[in-house]
Order: structure tokens, then sequence, then C-alpha cells
């Protein structure tokens, strides 16, 4: 037990009782030594100084003794940075003992000086930093005159160059004092360098193992407070015993101070840094930091003496900037690196004002020990210190650091191991055995027991990289785990490829997720079939060939979402996707790309083969009834088959919208529930015309091209009596071909963009109908479709309305017709637009009545002025008794409601008879014209000057001679015809 008491006595004594004693000591002694080192002092002597203001010859000294006499004597004289040369004169009394005085003249900014005897007029030596003649000497900073043969008292005449804020003086010394003066000053510069050097050498070895830019900062810092110390002293005229070159006085002190001024606000930017911006320290300090660069960028082009007053002001700034927020990181952070630096400050401050007070009254005001040099010196060891005090606290932190990420290392739930030489686990966390379900005590593991060779190889391959490298794996361990096939991430790095970090994490559920996910996003939820993403992705494996492509619409499908629920028509879907997939081979795929639309691709099939598949689709879907409940439902089904040979490189989309056109064309005939496209065929062209525009409409563009046709309507009661037509939109294409109406509408109602072709039909017809006003006096109509989906378009018809404002004569003679199917599907509504359009002047007609779910009833809730039969009414009147039957209803009943009627395909004489027995108002048909271009409207008088058909045109010619020509053809508008 004493034995262990005594041990520690000894640890303690000799770690830090006995080192601490021995530093204050020597630190003690240091100071001590410092400001006891000049204590001798020479007797300063009367001066007479008279500033050259022209260059005066030293062969009329007499000149200058007049200017002298006339100037009082003083104990010194201030340059104020003035390069003119200085004359001054010195009574030197007589000495107390045998020798004569030395005369010294101490300032360190004198760069030359001679000397005469002022009785005899002799020169005494002349000096400058480069050599020395006579009696002149280098003197400590300065420079010295040897003593005169005599002790009695005579008088000096000097003249001396000084650069910088030199003082102007001379004291007497005994010799043997002056030359104990010199050693000592030479003994401060030594003092100097050792203590600040040994500083600068220990933070450079510092700088250099921590690799620090901060201690580096430091270093020029220490190097520089080294080079000002001396020229506080007068001792920078050498460098580590070296005397330099005196050229390099004035540039290496101007740079000096440059340096040291950016260099403190450098030092002072870094050491606080984090402290700062916690004391938010704003514009004033950038506004200094720039100024330190703004210094040494104009340092080389500013004189020494322009350099001073600048860095005076600027370096008083800085002190106050550098206090206040010290005071504030004191008050808020209470840091000891801001402790000792402040210390730093104080000691210089106070040091530089014990300096000023003893210049100016020989008294100091603090102990003799405390002056410039001392001061550099503490002010040098507190700012070490200062920084001692910044590395501590960030090995501190390192420390702290360094157990929080052990504490994480071992806490965390993600799997960390670490990999030595080959693949051997030098290290791993609980959770890592967790992970592999491995007991950490059963021994050592390498990566092979886990993982398989691929990756292992992918991680031990990081050894051999040169620089830092990490890689990211997915895979499954080789252990057995109960919970089935898991998934890990495993992201492994290095620094230096010796030791590998790797991290290993679970992430089976989002591997399924993700899976789940792509599922989804590739499979249709509803029937599980693929989706039109995951036919394209199937379809772009390599090695998948497919030779056709069908796609398949419901007919009537909404019915059962509309009588029967939409749970109903899941129910149908299902059925439907379990009958068309078991048509298919294994190849083959089926997907669902719509409500009730499918798309089969085959494979390895021939085109008779595909389409005798498809024929079986059809049928299995039309035969068998689908059963939900106790209901039954019949189903049928339009089909559309495509050769994807044809197609060369398309994209999925392209050929699945050909196979689409199709369909809707099966859709139109109805004895034919699948067409079939071959090679050859012209639905080709139709069908790049289609993808054509649709590019175009989906663009916003409206499709180059288009223009306008018209179809005439003959009066069947004055048929010479009027010109009344049909606008119809056309477009021609670079070859000059013409896409017909049908195309252009199917593309814009498929993608939502009819809007687009509306508004310029509109436009385009109201700009016609008033270039051409004079010519359509017999014009009292003028027919101009609108599309369902233009309609539904509140954004569109506001500006239709808009537009219709600003041409009221054009829309007299406008009628726009609206689809009977369109019209009823919001009555309400439709009504409102009807009423408003009306309001206008325009007139309203209802087109392709009888095509789809006609009922006179609704007729009386839409007050339309026109209404439009459509063809397939027509042409069964002519050949059938119910037809005519029909028509004659329809006649009597529009007639009887104040409208007009006009009969569609009005193609032959049978047809038309038809309609004018029915009492149809109006015919149209290729019977009376096919569509014509503009001009041969303009050309004509009434619609009978189309009629070609001599047969037509003698019964045309007798409706005329039989008509009453009181009867209106029309209703007018109230805003008259246009003129």
């Amino acid at each position: 037990m004493a034995g262990k008491v005594v041990e520690t006595l000894l640890d303690r004594l000799t770690t830090l009782v006995f080192p601490a004693v021995l530093v204050a000591l020597a630190g003690l002694a240091l100071l001590w030594q410092l400001g006891h080192s000049d204590i001798a002092r020479g007797i300063p002597l009367p001066i007479q100084v008279w500033e050259e203001s022209e260059p005066v010859d030293v062969a009329a000294l007499d000149r200058v003794r007049q200017h002298l006499e006339a100037v009082p004597a003083t104990a010194s004289a201030e340059t104020h940075l003035s390069t003119n040369n200085f004359w001054f004169a010195v009574q030197v009394p007589q000495s107390p003992v045998d020798h004569p005085w030395e005369i010294d003249f101490p300032s360190r900014h004198g760069t030359a000086l001679s000397c005469w005897n002022l009785q005899t007029g002799l020169p005494l030596g002349d000096a400058n930093r480069f050599t020395v003649s006579g009696g002149m000497q280098r003197s400590r900073a300065g420079f010295s005159l040897q003593p005169a043969e005599s002790a009695a008292p005579w008088s000096l005449l000097c003249r001396a160059a000084y650069r910088g804020p030199a003082k102007i003086s001379a004291d007497a010394w005994e010799p043997h004092a002056l030359d104990m003066a010199q050693v000592s000053h030479q003994k401060t510069g030594v003092m100097l360098e050792a203590g600040i050097g040994v500083l600068a050498i220990f933070m450079l070895l510092t700088a250099v193992v921590n690799r620090s830019a901060l201690y580096w900062t430091f270093v020029g810092w220490l190097l520089l407070n080294m080079r000002m110390a001396g020229l506080s002293a007068g001792t920078d005229v050498e460098l580590f015993g070296g005397a330099l070159d005196p050229a390099w006085f004035t540039p290496m002190r101007q740079w000096t101070l440059c340096m040291y001024y950016a260099m403190t606000i450098g030092l002072f930017s870094a050491l606080f840094k984090a402290e700062l911006q916690d004391v938010k320290a704003g514009w004033l300090l950038r506004l200094h930091q720039l100024s330190a660069v703004a210094v040494i960028v104009a340092c080389p082009f500013l004189s020494y003496e322009r350099v001073l007053p600048t860095l005076w002001v600027a370096t008083a700034s800085v002190v106050i900037l550098m206090v206040v927020y010290l005071a504030k990181i004191l008050r808020h952070t209470h840091s000891r690196v801001a402790a000792w630096y402040a210390a730093s400050i104080i000691v210089t401050l106070v040091a530089s004002l014990n300096e000023v007070v003893a210049a100016a009254t020989g008294q100091r005001l603090l102990l003799a020990g405390l002056n410039s040099v001392t001061a550099a010196i503490a002010s040098a060891l507190l700012a070490s210190a200062a920084v001692a005090e910044h590395m501590r606290s960030h090995r501190l932190q390192n420390l702290r650091a360094q157990k929080l990420l052990e504490a994480a290392y071992q806490d965390s739930p993600i799997g960390l191991f670490t990999i030595g030489a080959g693949a051997q686990i030098m290290k791993a966390n609980p959770a890592f055995h967790a992970m592999v379900r491995r007991i950490p005590v059963d021994g050592p593991l390498s990566l092979q027991q886990l993982f398989d060779a691929d990756v292992v190889q992918q991680i031990v391959a990081l050894h051999s990289a040169r620089a830092s490298t990490s890689i990211e794996l997915q895979t499954q361990t080789l252990l057995p785990r109960a919970t089935g096939n898991s998934w890990f991430a495993i992201k492994a790095s290095t620094v230096d490829g010796k030791t590998i970090e790797c991290s290993l994490q679970d992430i089976t559920e989002r591997v399924q997720v993700t899976e789940r996910l792509e599922y989804l996003a590739s499979h249709d939820p509803l029937t599980g079939c693929l989706n039109l993403r995951g036919l394209a992705l199937e379809t772009a494996k390599v090695g998948y060939q497919s030779t056709a492509l069908a796609y398949f619409d419901l007919d009537r499908f909404k019915l059962i979402n509309d009588l029967y629920g939409h749970t109903a028509g899941d129910n149908v879907l299902m059925q439907v996707a379990e009958r068309m997939g078991s048509v298919l081979q294994r190849h083959d795929m089926l997907a669902r790309v719509g409500g009730d639309e499918f798309v089969v691709v085959f494979s390895r099939a021939s085109m008779a083969d595909s389409e005798a598949s498809c024929n079986s689709i059809a049928m299995l879907i039309g035969s068998a009834p689908f059963q939900i409940d106790n209901q039954s439902f019949s189903l049928d089904v339009s089909g559309g088959l495509v050769e994807t040979a044809q197609f060369s490189q398309s994209p999925l989309k392209d050929i699945v919208s050909a196979a689409d056109t199709l369909c809707r064309m099966a859709k139109k005939r109805s004895n034919q529930r699948l067409v079939v496209m071959e090679s050859g065929d012209r639905f080709f062209q139709q069908h790049q015309d289609e993808l054509d525009l649709i590019n175009c409409l989906e663009r916003g563009e409206t499709p180059q091209g288009l223009f306008l046709m018209m179809q005439p309507e003959l009066s069947l009661s004055r048929p010479f009596d009027s010109l009344n037509f049909e606008m119809l939109v056309r477009l021609r294409k670079p070859d000059g071909s013409v896409v017909g109406a049908g195309t252009i509408i199917e593309a814009a109602e498929a993608h939502g963009k009819t809007a687009i072709i509306d508004r310029w039909v509109v436009t385009t017809a109201i700009d016609w109908l008033e270039l051409h006003a004079q010519n359509l006096q017999q014009t009292h109509f003028v027919g101009v479709n609108l599309s369902g989906g233009s309609l539904n378009d509140e954004s569109f018809t506001a500006e239709l309305f808009a537009l219709f404002e600003q041409h009221p004569l054009a829309l007299s003679k406008i009628c726009i017709e609206i689809t009977e199917t369109v019209a009823i599907t919001d009555m309400r509504n439709m009504q409102r637009f009807i009423d408003r359009l009306r309001a206008m002047g325009a007139k309203v007609g209802l087109d392709d009545f009888g095509a789809g779910y006609s009922s006179f009833g609704y007729l009386k809730g839409l007050s339309v002025d026109a209404l439009k039969l459509d063809g397939s009414l027509v042409r069964d009147a002519a050949r059938s008794q119910s037809g005519m039957a029909i028509i004659m209803a329809i006649g009597g009943l529009v007639s009887s409601l104040g409208m007009k009627s006009v009969g569609e395909f009005a193609e032959d004489l049978a047809t038309i008879r038809a309609l004018v027995d029915a009492g149809i108002d109006y015919a149209q048909g290729y019977g009376i014209s096919k569509p014509v271009m503009p001009e041969k409207i303009l050309a004509a008088q009434s619609g009978a000057d189309f009629i070609e058909d001599p047969e037509i045109l003698a019964f045309v010619k007798l409706l005329q001679a039989n008509a009453d020509a009181t009867m209106s053809l029309f209703p007018e508008s109230t805003l008259g015809t246009l003129h």
C-alpha cells in the first residue's frame, strides 16, 4: 500500500508539479531578462531640426546654420513620414570623465547620416545601411559617432534621411556603456527569434502532423509576429543571426506590416469560425476580411509612407472589432480559446500604451519589464495557449464523437462490419450478428460463409482500390432462415484499400413491396392480366417475337354498369378475361388496356391462326351468357387484328393504335365483328394520317392544310330560290391527297382535342361568310357542325360566345348542328346552350336524328330550329313502306313544332320523291351534289344549280313550278342578312 502511494506521489511530481514550476521560473526569467536587458540609457541631447525643402549643397553649411539658429532646441522631433532630408545641430556637453562622449542616433528608420563639426566645418563621417566611413558606425538599430579627441564641449551638424515614422534624437553615451547596450540589443533580437521561433517550429510540426490549415495559418502569424517584434525593437535588420541586405529593409518592413494585418484577420476568422457564426458576425466582419485581401493586393503598388497610415487606421478598427466579438463570444459561449486570445490582445494593447506613456513622459505606467518586446513574446505565448486550447477542445470533441460513434455502432439497427485482409470479418456489431443469425462468440467469420462467390468477389476487389471507393449490392445470405427468403442491401467502402467498412440492411420487406408495386404497375389488379405498360415491357424483352396484335372492345358493356352496378361489371370483366385466356397459347399475352378493352399479342402464330383465335374469342364471348347471381348477360365484342411485321420497329403504342382503329371500324359494321389488316391494305395510309393528326393535336397545334368544302342543301318546296349548304372540314396533305372529315374527327375525338378543329372551323366560316356577304344574298342558313367534346369544354364555349358577339351578321347565317346523342346526354345544359345561341341570332339544328336513342318525347325539351334525319332512315323510306311511314311521321311532327327538316343521303330520284311526299323541307346528298369547293358556291344562285342528273333536275323544276311563293324557306333572323 505504501509503495502505491509513493508511486502515485512521484508520478504527480514528475508529470505535473516539477514541469509547472520549471516552466514558470523559466518564463519569469525570460521576461525579467528581456525587460532589464537595456537598463542603461544615454543622456538625451538638445537638438535643433530643420527639414530641407529643396536640395542644399553640403558646401553651404553657413546657410544651414542660419536655418537651424532660427529653430528652438528640443529633445526630439518627428519626421511625420517625410522622405525629405533633415538637418539638425547637436550641442555636445563636456564629458565628466577623461574620455569624450560617443553620440548615438537611435532611430531604426534612418537610412543615411552625414555629420560635420560645426566649429571647424570638417566632416566627421558618413553612414548608410550599406557602408560607413569616418567616425560613423552602425549602432543597435541606428548609427553612432565615435568620440572626439577632446572631452570639451563642441557642436555637431548632421544631415539624415528617414523612411517611416522616425523620431530624430541624439544621446550622449560613454563608449563602454554604448557597447554594452549594443550587446544587449543583439541579445534581444536573438531571444525574440529564439522564443517565438521555437513556438513557430513547434506549431509547424503540429500543422504537418495534423494537416491543419488553422495551424499552418498560426505558423505564419508567429513568424510575422516575430518580425513585428523585431521591427519594434529595431532588431529586424537581422534574421536568425544573419544581417539582411539593406536594400531589403523597407520592402520587408512594408510587406511584414501588410501580411501581419491580413494574417491577423485570417487567424481570427479561422480560430473562431464556429463561434462567430453563433454570435451572428455579419457584414462588419466580411468588410474587414475584404480589407485584408485589399491590403495584400494594394501593398506592391503603394509606397511605405502610404501603407503606414492606412494600416494604422485599419489596425485600430480591427482591434476594436476583435475586442467586440471576443466579448460577445465570451458572454455567449464562455470559450477558453476566446479568453486566451483576448488576453493576448490585452497584453499587446497595454504594452503599446505603456510604451507611448514612457516615450511621452519618461515614466512607465507598469513594470519596466513590460515593453514591446516582452509584450510580443507574451502575446505569442497567450495566442499559442489559445491555439493549444483549440487543439484540446478539438481533441475532446473527437473523443466524445468517438464514444458516440462507438455507442451508435453497437446500438445501430443496421448491421455494421469490417473486413480486413482477404475476406475475413474483423469486427461486427450485434445487429449484424442478429441479421445473419450468428452468435458473436462462435468464432471467426468470413464472407464466404455468408454470401455467394460473386458478392464476395465484388467486395474483396475493393482491396485493390487506390482511392476512396464504394459499391452497393443486393443479395441473399447462404445461411438458412426460418422466415424464408430474405434480401439484404450491402454497402461496402474503403479509403485506402486496407480495410473495408460495410453495412448490412435487411430489405426483405422493401423488395417484396417493390415486387408488388412492379406487379401492380404492369398488371391489371382486377383481372390479373397485363396492362399496357406491362405488355410493352414483356414484348420488349430480348428474344420475344410477336406476329400479330388484336384489339377487343366489348359492346354495350356500359349498360351492365348502369343497370346492375360496377360490382357486376367487374365480375363480367373477370369472366371475359378468363374466356379470352382459355383460347391463347403459352407464348401469347393478354392485357386489359381500358375499362372494357383488351389487347392480345400472338407469338409464333401465323395470321390465319391468329385470326382463328380471335374468332374463337368473339364466339366464346358472344355465344354463352355471363352469369351474375341470378342474372344472365349477353355481350358481343368487336375486334381489330394487325400483323406486327408490317410495323417494322414501331413502338407498341402505334401498333395498338392501329388495331384500335380497326376495332372502331368493326363497331360500325353490324355484320362484321372482326376487321383484319394485312400487308397491302390501304388502312396503313389512313392510320398514318390519323397518327400524324394525333401528334399535331397532342402538341396543341392546329393541323396544317385544313380547308372547307360545302355541300348544298336543296329546298324541296322552292329549289331555285335559296342557296343553303353545310360546311365540311377536309385536310390536304403536302402530296396533294385529301384526308376526309371522318379521319380528322375520329382522331380529335379519340384524344379529346375536338376544340382545336371546331375552333378553326367556326373562325374560318365566319371570316368566309363576312368576306363574301354580297354573293350570299340567297343563303338562308349555313350548317356548321360542333363535336360533343367541344360542347363539353367550358373554355371553348366561352370563347365561342365571345366570337359570336363580335360577328353578329355572320352569326345570322349560321346554323349550329349538334349530334342527337350529344344533345340528349344532358338536355338541361344543352337547352341553355341552345337558348343562348338563338338569342344571339344563330340557328340550331339537331343532326343525325334517328341514329341514336330516337324519341319524339325529348323534342319537346329541345327548342331547335331544324332536324336533320339520319341517312339510315332516309334510305329505308324509298325501299319500304315502314320506312316511309317513319319519315312521314317525323316530317309531320317537325312541321307541327315549327321546325325545318333536312333529309340526308338523298342519293337518287326515288329518295328525293320520298322526302317530298313525307313533307321534308330540305334534301342533302349525292343526288343533288357532292361537296364542292367554296368557289362553286359563290358562282351559283341556288342549290338546284348543282344538280347534274336530268331526271332529278326535271323533277326539281316541277317542284319549283308548283311552289307556293309565299311559303317561308326558313325563319328569318332578327338580325337580317349580311351586307
